[in-house]
């Protein structure tokens, strides 16, 4: 599906439901933890070798190509770099300090679910508040690699700060499921395009990969609370304050995004895909990290799967929103030649859903 297809348009079905599902998801694991009285804490690696599944499922169709295309809007591509991994892991840092400082595991989980942007799914948003896809299609391979070499740094800076971690686990975890699945996933890509061809790929292969990619998620969000140490039930009482606190994590940098689009000038379109290119984050990059690096902290993961149940109503507003904004505020009009871009590429995958 490419993001001028109509069903673009809209979220389906299943992406609107994937929040509660997830939700649902967490509630059985924590249900059978309780049953199994922690029974099968030593399952763990099982939790691993699902979570390398669904990664290698989010990266199955990511390209790499396509860097320069963006650095042809120098400015605006910029201004989304600065904005994504110098403004947003500084501000989410210090809202976790102000709010979850005396709730550390809640702080860890919090900054690990902001830390990284996400990997597509943005590009439904940009859609649907008109924005300018090509641009928001060609950030997608500055996002993933700048993420991935940073992710290490930000878990060492900042979580360090909060619940201490070894540098070599956080090495290992970001290997283990950054690094791996996504070389797995794209020499699976050639490899299947070469052997069986690229409609076959792109076809049936993708379909499978799509439907795996969620309900391995929801398999392995309650895999790791049946195998995670026991939630104590005043620990299940701090729900509301993370939902709050992603809340203003998510309303700040929607104001911050917007600041900065106004301040330098952007068009509406560039404006409208900057704010949804840094406030979707992409959890499912980090649960991995946090199940190696996080072991016998649940709260962390509960804080990184609870994402989700907020952004989506946040980002369905926030299209309402620049939709609004788009005729009642004045623009600056966009240059009568733009740069040739090139064409979309079939692989990228426009609708990865978050966490």
């Amino acid at each position: 599906m490419t993001p001028t297809d109509p069903a673009t348009r809209r979220l389906s079905t299943r992406d609107e439901a994937k929040p509660f599902i997830l939700l649902g998801a967490v509630g059985i694991g924590v249900m059978i933890n309780r049953l199994a009285d922690g029974a099968f804490t030593h399952l763990g690696w099982l939790v691993q070798i699902g979570l390398f599944a669904v990664v290698f499922s989010i990266m199955a169709f990511v390209e790499i190509t396509g860097v320069g295309r963006a650095f042809h809007k120098t400015k605006p591509t910029a201004l989304a770099v600065t904005t994504n991994f110098v403004v947003v892991p500084l501000f989410a840092w210090n809202l976790g300090w102000l709010i979850l400082r005396d709730h550390p595991d809640l702080w860890a989980g919090v900054i690990l679910y902001t830390l990284t942007p996400c990997i597509g799914w943005y590009l439904i948003f940009i859609d649907l508040a008109k924005g300018n896809m090509d641009w928001g299609l060609a950030m997608l391979p500055i996002d993933i690699t700048l993420q991935t070499l940073l992710l290490p740094v930000y878990l060492w800076l900042l979580i360090g700060k909060v619940i201490p971690v070894e540098p070599l686990v956080l090495l290992r975890s970001v290997a283990l499921f950054l690094l791996v699945p996504f070389a797995a996933a794209y020499a699976t890509r050639i490899l299947l395009t070469r052997w069986r061809g690229r409609d076959f790929t792109y076809g049936p292969y993708k379909h499978a990969v799509g439907e795996v990619k969620l309900w391995a998620l929801v398999v392995v969000a309650a895999a790791i609370f049946a195998t995670q140490p026991a939630l104590e039930s005043a620990a299940l009482g701090n729900v509301a304050l993370i939902i709050a606190t992603i809340t203003l994590f998510f309303t700040g940098l929607f104001a911050i995004a917007l600041a900065v689009g106004r301040t330098f000038k952007l068009t509406y379109a560039d404006t409208a895909t900057l704010v949804f290119e840094v406030s979707a984050r992409n959890s499912e990059a980090v649960i991995g990290v946090a199940a190696v690096a996080f072991v016998g902290h649940p709260l962390v993961m509960l804080a990184i799967l609870l994402g989700p149940i907020v952004e989506l109503p946040v980002l369905i507003a926030l299209t309402r929103i620049m939709l609004r904004l788009r005729n009642r505020w004045t623009w600056p009009d966009p240059p009568t030649t733009l740069p040739a871009m090139q064409p979309r590429h079939r692989g990228v995958d426009p609708i990865s859903p978050p966490a």
